[in-house]
């Protein structure tokens, strides 16, 4: 872990380790999925969070927050494929500012992609499949 905290939630916007950085915001399965994706990280500033079991408000005030008072100057996202992840990229692109943004799915098979900002069939899939249990 290269920063503590790491849930979204609980970081200051001054925080020292975010400084002139690039930071990650990433849905909290997302950086779980497969060990490539963590790896991905491993130098990154990472902060978690998931809107669906979070309060999607006081998460988007954090966003809010770290946008206008963070020292940092670009912002990787990072989210599952299902529809439900892709409220931190409506949140983040809404509140960028200035800030340069790089936008991802994460498929459940692992494999990563730009983020186009469309929901397509197969996300819709992934999450009936996921509130199913199979």
């Amino acid at each position: 872990m290269r920063q503590w905290p790491v849930k979204l939630l609980l970081v200051h916007p001054k925080a020292e380790f975010m400084r002139d950085k690039k930071i990650v915001v990433a849905a909290d399965c997302a950086i779980l999925v497969d060990k490539e994706i963590a790896d991905r990280f491993e130098k990154e500033t990472v902060l978690i969070g998931c809107p669906m079991l979070e309060d999607p408000k006081r998460i988007y005030e954090k966003i809010k927050l770290l946008m206008s008072d963070g020292d940092f100057r670009e912002v990787e996202i990072y989210t599952m494929e299902v529809p439900c992840c892709q409220a931190l990229h409506m949140m983040v692109e809404r509140e960028r500012g200035d800030k340069e943004t790089k936008r991802f799915i994460v498929r459940v098979s692992g494999e990563v992609e730009e983020y186009t900002g469309v929901v397509d069939e197969s996300m819709i899939e992934a999450e009936k499949k996921a509130h199913r249990g199979f």
